[in-house]
């Protein structure tokens, strides 16, 4: 079995590196974690400091504020003020240099206790903050976990157009259009080339409106490729002619035949874009899940299940683990004080009576809690198995949620 990490509350740069999509999980856990809290008054403090600042600085100014804050009238919101300056000028006590990325603490009053969070940032804090409100000020670690790949996706043609952005594993319609360009078939008395050109006059029109949204939306320095689809030769045409910007025309990395041009043609262009913009994310999960599905559904080389899935952690069978980032539970190990027996027991959250040890009837007492994600994965990651954090914002990364309970396994033999 793994051994739990546990992280003090002390400000320290030396911390063990976790695997990228265990650490990105983490990360968001917290942050999902810190936005639910609010205070009863302007009582939650947050705080960054960025690499090489001076600490000192910090201290004084948590000093300052602490005596700005015997002016707060409200008796509870002064104390809990005072408190979480306490916490927080004790946990950087002795920090005389920032780690290389910096520091995030939030301290404040949570369910009656003033409660201390050291958050450790995947990419260094640009700025300084110090900030007491009623909720904590998370928007420069929420920069962090913005997608870094957005792509462009559109699809066109003379009838209709969509236009989507494919944010790491979210994808977003951004707009549907339908134009006004006449089809084939002419009105009466009129000559089929007088015809023809006002069909063509209408199709300028159509795909110079479409160029101009489709424009708007990709020039966005966060689009680094632009993808078009759609069916027979008009994608090339838009392409080739004047209707996109600069900018959004050199991000085109290619087209691609779509069968429709709506949303479900935005659908096959993720499904079918893997060729021009190598393993994107999306694609290689849904690749993923699906082979679990279709192992777990002709009971081959798939398990599912908590007690299934440690099972075959435990004998070695698991190749990949897949957990999904909706996951919320934590795995307790509870103790007797008196006899000193332990015990494991899997909660969705922490109860506030652990029940009585089933040898001695005393009360049991809480000796570790652990995230169930972070616990299965130190376990797979200690017999050389693979462990991929699925997302529900994909159809498929839901359905594995809600249909097998988050916790599933590829294995290597059954």
């Amino acid at each position: 079995m793994p051994k739990k990490h546990t992280a003090g509350t002390s400000v320290c740069g030396q911390c063990v590196e976790l695997k990228m999509e265990k650490a990105d999980y983490t990360f968001k856990r917290k942050l999902k974690f810190l936005k639910k809290q609010r205070g009863q008054g302007t009582e939650l403090i947050s705080i960054y400091i960025p690499p090489d600042y001076n600490v000192n600085e910090v201290v004084s100014k948590l000093r300052d504020e602490a005596g700005q804050a015997m002016n707060i009238k409200s008796k509870q919101t002064r104390k809990n003020v005072t408190s979480a300056i306490e916490r927080l000028l004790h946990a950087l006590k002795g920090t005389k240099k920032t780690p290389s990325k910096g520091i995030a603490l939030f301290s404040g009053n949570i369910g009656g206790r003033i409660e201390l969070y050291n958050i450790k940032p995947p990419e260094p804090i640009p700025v300084q903050v110090y900030r007491c409100d009623s909720e904590f000020f998370l928007e420069p670690l929420e920069r962090m976990i913005a997608p870094k790949q957005v792509y462009g996706l559109m699809t066109v043609d003379r009838r209709e157009a969509a236009i989507a952005l494919l944010k790491g594993k979210h994808l977003e319609i951004v707009k549907t259009l339908g134009s006004q360009v006449p089809g084939k078939h002419r009105a009466g008395g009129q000559s089929s080339v007088r015809f023809e050109r006002l069909i063509e006059i209408a199709a300028h029109e159509w795909f110079k409106k479409v160029g101009e949204i489709a424009s708007k939306v990709f020039d966005d320095s966060w689009v680094i490729g632009v993808i078009v689809g759609g069916p027979g030769p008009t994608k090339e045409e838009f392409v080739k002619g004047d209707y996109l910007s600069a900018v959004t025309k050199k991000k085109v990395v290619g087209t691609i035949d779509t069968s429709y041009t709506d949303e479900s043609g935005i659908k096959e262009l993720v499904e079918k874009s893997g060729q021009l913009v190598g393993e994107l994310e999306v694609l290689r999960e849904k690749r993923l899940i699906n082979e679990f599905f279709k192992e777990a559904s002709t009971d081959g080389l798939a398990t599912y299940g908590l007690d299934e899935v440690l099972e075959a952690l435990t004998y070695g069978k698991v190749k990949t683990l897949l957990l999904s980032e909706d996951l919320e539970k934590k795995k307790l190990i509870l103790v007797c004080p008196h006899c000193g027996k332990k015990q494991e027991k899997i909660v969705d959250r922490t109860p506030n009576n652990f029940g009585k040890c089933p040898s001695c009837g005393t009360p049991l007492m809480l000796d570790e809690e652990e995230d169930l994600i972070e616990y299965l994965s130190d376990f797979a990651e200690s017999t050389s198995a693979e462990v991929e954090i699925i997302s529900t914002e994909t159809p498929e990364g839901e359905q594995f949620f809600k249909t097998f309970g988050g916790i599933g396994a590829l294995l290597r033999f059954k």
